[in-house]
């Protein structure tokens, strides 16, 4: 544990630290968002003390994680900013603050408190915008989480409970002299009643998920009664694998096909050969592609396929079909939309366990997604074994209470002063082999990526910590082998140049011939890991939110403008990318890269023809519709880049569920991402789905007409190099479990939905009523799947699935009606503040009842329920905090 600078302060004992610890009271307040424009928003800090121990001038620090910069303007600076009350506020770096107490500090006794008033850069409209485990610390002693900030209640925050703490702005563009103002308020469950509203056909739902290209039902033919043990699986030799993964889960047994035994009856045949599809009058033909025939009088199954994939897809859809317990006769012929169908996951920010992973994995092959997208660095942490390079995890993986970060990385995102934390963690090599074998067995390919040159804070400071231990044990050549910082005498970190996370030395340096021997020595030893499992084929290297201005302080990078190497400085990132890739094409690999590393804003992309490597796949993502970005994807392909579509605004699976200040999420791309938005989105058609601005004002028919003009101005010439979809969970705000399982699902199975299949709605008009009425009727055929099949699938697993709170409404000041976005889910109401509940099934007469209705939404195994909301009247409504 680091000492801290000062020892000429009065001395804490640990035992008054404890007590303070215990006793402080922290009360977190966001006051107003509008009246700052953009720029900032008003909020206070008020430390009350309700224990004996004196809070006095001493050599203690309050530390504590905050996602906005404070005081921006006067932060970030070397020595910090003076506050009122005697206290010194420190932006050490990333999202880590420091206060502490100065001479003219007035002594806090029991009962007395003091309210610090401040600014927070841009706006805060949720609870958990504002991380908990805030702690003291004193040096040499143990350091202390603050009690009322500890665990994720978050009950320090206040509420926001105004609509000047829920809308995030209210400007006026200086260039137009428009108003633009935040039209998001929480939904009421009124509204929501109404944004749930659909027609209910008696229909069943989707049979399966994602739809198959076609599925015939034999409908003279009932049911007949499906039980696994009875079955055998009998398999073609190349179909083993895929053949015992389907015996384990309906209990059978297997039988090569080359047996003389091979039953007559109750027997499922994996078999090999062409599985021709038919799509829009086009025969379509894959590895993935399959024929499901199932003769359930004669209790007989057949799926056909040319390889693996095709087999394991379609055992897939008979699991889905069985799961209910019978089996009808039916055909399938099927084929996926994409070949690229994959879900992207951070662990770096905050680290998920193997076994999350590794459910994850069985999801995503449960609705047929083949790649994912492992992201296992950024700033806040290394998620990866290097051999060779210990110091990676030794000191990028932990997250504790330093101030040097030369043991451990700082305590970022609210991971608090302990190791013991979600901030620290990693993947040791044969754990991720492990990953790799459970993937493979599922037919997901693993894309593994190492963000850089931005986003590298975790290994720039190990690295740096692998220097000073080599000097010090006599090897400076080696120590500055993989070194990844500027040490010449003129080099200097340009503290004003900021990544977007606040962040400074965060940048591999692209003049250093050591970063290049980093990178091949990363890439060389993940090759290795993969390479008696599943070889590697695509080394993902992140490229996106570089701060650029860090390099133009270094006397490397300038010395590669002074030679000609590069000509300027903006040309620095290109460099860099180029030579990574070099890298990779040496090594036999593909690279793939977000597209901000390939793409500079309102510019085209970097040559292709620079690029040696058989494919280049870039993640477009910055798609808000009024920057103008999303044409980059038309862009990209056109340039022969493969594209895969990770819109912010409809893929990103951070982002919050509701436009509600007790929902999680991050809502930089649009406000709110719920289950129906992501079903909804058309990837084919991609500027039909610009709807609203990030205000949530719908656009004008003028500007739709831009954007459409935009679109016609850069038309997609090369829609085959659109290779596919994926969505993104990153983890900032995702600590738990749960959390990590609310966020991905139900949204996951709809992302699914749109990968695998297009819906014959997704190519009309976006103004096209014909296109709504299809796509509502669509919709509802999905969610009543989710609701009576597909989410009791995932309860199984013990997967902890979002569950949307329940629309209502008061009818004719009598009846209570009730539904939910996801159809079948049980909904159950009480009209005694939650002493007793009753299950929803048809308008209850609510006369009787108290002015409170108390609603929530169950799960399908009625073992969870959504946060709880309150319906008080036909207009008025109130949330209280999600009670996972």
């Amino acid at each position: 544990m680091d000492k801290q600078e000062s020892r000429e302060l009065p001395n804490l004992t640990q035992a008054e630290l404890d007590s303070l610890a215990a006793s402080l009271d922290i009360h977190y307040a966001v006051l107003d968002n509008l009246t700052g424009g953009q720029a900032s928003y008003e909020a206070s800090l008020t430390i009350s003390n309700k224990g004996s121990t004196e809070l006095r001038f001493a050599n203690w620090s309050m530390f504590f994680s905050h996602i906005r910069m404070i005081e921006p303007g006067r932060l970030p600076c070397d020595e910090g900013i003076k506050l009122a009350d005697g206290l010194h506020l420190m932006h050490i770096n990333g999202c880590l603050f420091r206060l502490h107490p100065t001479p003219d500090f007035k002594p806090l006794g029991q009962g007395q408190a003091l309210t610090i008033p401040f600014h927070g850069q841009y706006y805060s409209v949720a609870r958990c915008d504002i991380l908990p485990n805030w702690f003291l610390a004193a040096p040499d002693l143990e350091p202390r989480v603050i009690a009322c900030t500890a665990g994720e209640s978050l009950d320090f925050v206040a509420p926001f409970d105004t609509a000047s703490k829920w809308k995030r702005f209210d400007y006026t563009l200086s260039s137009s002299k428009k108003k633009r103002f935040d039209f998001y308020d929480p939904f009421t469950p009124e509204v929501r009643f109404k944004r749930n509203a659909v027609e209910d056909q008696g229909t069943c739902g989707k049979r399966v998920i994602p739809m198959p290209v076609s599925l015939t039902v034999s409908e003279n033919e009932q049911p007949v009664k499906f039980e696994g043990p009875m079955w055998t699986v009998v398999y073609d030799a190349s179909f083993k694998q895929e053949a015992q993964y389907l015996a384990e889960r309906i209990g059978s047994s297997i039988l090569s096909s080359g047996s003389s035994t091979t039953p007559s009856s109750h027997a499922i045949l994996l078999t090999k050969g062409e599985a021709p599809v038919s799509i829009n009058n086009k025969t379509v033909t894959s590895n993935e592609s399959y024929d499901l025939s199932v003769d359930a009088t004669q209790h007989r199954v057949q799926i056909c396929a040319s390889e693996g994939p095709g087999i394991f897809w379609g055992v897939q859809t008979l699991l889905s079909l069985v799961s209910d317990g019978t089996l009808q006769s039916l055909e399938v012929k099927d084929a996926p939309r994409y070949v690229y169908r994959g879900m992207h996951v951070d662990v770096s920010r905050n680290f998920h366990s193997k076994e999350s992973v590794m459910r994850l994995l069985e999801v995503m092959a449960m609705y047929k997604l083949n790649k994912f997208h492992f992201h296992l660095t950024d700033d806040e942490g290394w998620r990866l074994e290097i051999p060779g390079l210990e110091e990676l995890t030794e000191v990028g993986s932990r997250r504790c209470h330093t101030t040097s970060e030369e043991n451990s990385l700082l305590p970022l995102l609210g991971s608090g002063p302990y190791t013991t934390s979600s901030g620290s963690g990693f993947l040791s090599v044969e754990e991720y082999r492990e990953i790799l074998r459970f993937a493979t067995q599922r037919h997901i390919e693993v894309i593994p990526e190492i963000d850089m040159p931005g986003h590298c804070h975790a290994a720039v400071k190990a690295m740096q910590a692998r220097c000073s231990k080599l000097k010090a044990a006599g090897d400076p050549r080696a120590a500055e082998q993989y070194l990844l910082s500027d040490l010449s005498a003129s080099a200097t970190i340009n503290s004003e140049s900021q990544s977007v996370q606040m962040f400074s030395e965060n940048s591999l340096n692209p003049g250093l011939p050591a970063t290049y021997e980093f990178i091949r020595k990363v890439m060389k030893e993940i090759q290795k890991m993969h390479s008696d499992i599943c070889p590697l084929r695509v080394f993902h290297f992140g490229g996106d939110e570089v701060p650029y201005e860090a390099w133009e302080d270094s006397p490397a990078c300038q010395a590669l403008i002074d030679t000609g190497e590069v000509k300027s400085f903006k040309d620095l990132m290109e460099y860099f990318v180029v030579k990574v890739a070099e890298i990779a094409a040496e090594l036999g690999l593909e690279v793939g890269a977000w597209q901000d590393g390939i793409v500079y804003k309102f510019e085209e992309p970097f040559s292709r023809q620079k690029f040696l490597n058989k494919n280049v796949m870039v993640y477009a993502w910055k798609n808000r519709w009024e920057t103008g970005m999303a044409s980059d994807v038309y862009k990209l392909a056109n340039s022969n880049y493969q594209v895969v579509l990770s819109p912010g605004t409809h893929l990103y699976f951070d982002h919050p569920q509701e436009p509600d200040p007790e929902e999680r999420g991050l809502y930089w791309a649009c406000r709110f991402t719920d289950t129906h938005k992501v079903f909804c989105f058309a990837p084919d058609n991609l500027f039909s789905n610009a709807d609203v601005r990030l205000t949530g004002e719908a656009f004008s028919a003028e500007e739709l007409k831009a954007l459409d003009g935009a679109e016609e101005s850069t038309p997609l010439k090369k829609p085959e190099n659109i290779v596919g979809l994926q969505g993104q969970l990153w983890t900032e705000l995702i600590r738990t479990k749960d959390q990590f399982d609310a966020m991905i699902y139900p949204r996951l199975l709809a992302m699914a939905e749109r990968a695998w299949h297009k819906a014959s709605w997704e190519s009309r008009h976006r103004d096209d009523q014909q296109r709504k009425e299809e796509c509502g009727r669509d919709w509802e055929e999905f969610a009543k799947a989710l609701g009576r099949k597909e989410l009791r699938r995932l309860d199984a697993l013990g997967v902890q699935y979002y569950l949307p709170p329940p629309g209502a409404r008061i009818k004719d000041d009598t009846f209570l009606e009730v539904n939910c976005q996801i159809t079948g889910l049980p909904v159950q109401f009480s009209t005694d503040n939650g002493k007793r509940w009753t299950t929803y099934t048809q308008p209850a007469d609510i006369r009787e009842a108290s002015d409170l209705i108390t609603l929530r939404t169950c799960s399908a195994d009625d073992k969870r329920h959504s946060r709880v909301i309150k319906l008080s009247g036909p207009s008025r409504a109130t949330a209280t905090q999600a009670d996972r």
